[in-house]
């Protein structure tokens, strides 16, 4: 059974997608294209949006990228790095605030 829930994040990225970059319609292939995953990535998407619209994993989306190297931020690879690059900003951020030593 899909998750409605999941089906309208995906409606509501490609509408976003679609507005942000000017098409005329949604490709659900287009991630494979250099000049749209630029282009969606200078629109300010990343690469998780991109992988909910086009409904591939994130891990394709890199591969699609790396293939037309294209300059992108990759994540760490493992350990506490990884979750700190998976965790929202403002864990960051709180978490600073709250461990900030007196000097």
């Amino acid at each position: 059974m899909t998750d409605p829930d999941s089906q309208t994040a995906t409606t509501n990225r490609k509408a976003e997608i679609v507005a942000a970059l000017d098409l005329s319609e949604f490709t659900p292939d287009a991630y494979t294209d250099p000049s749209y995953l630029a282009a969606a990535l200078d629109a300010g998407f990343d690469v998780a949006d991109l992988a909910i619209a086009h409904e591939v994993s994130k891990r394709t989306i890199y591969r699609a990228i790396n293939r037309h190297d294209i300059e992108h931020e990759t994540p760490p690879k493992n350990g506490p790095a990884r979750r700190l690059w998976n965790s929202y900003p403002d864990t960051y951020s709180s978490l600073a605030k709250t461990h900030t030593s007196v000097v």
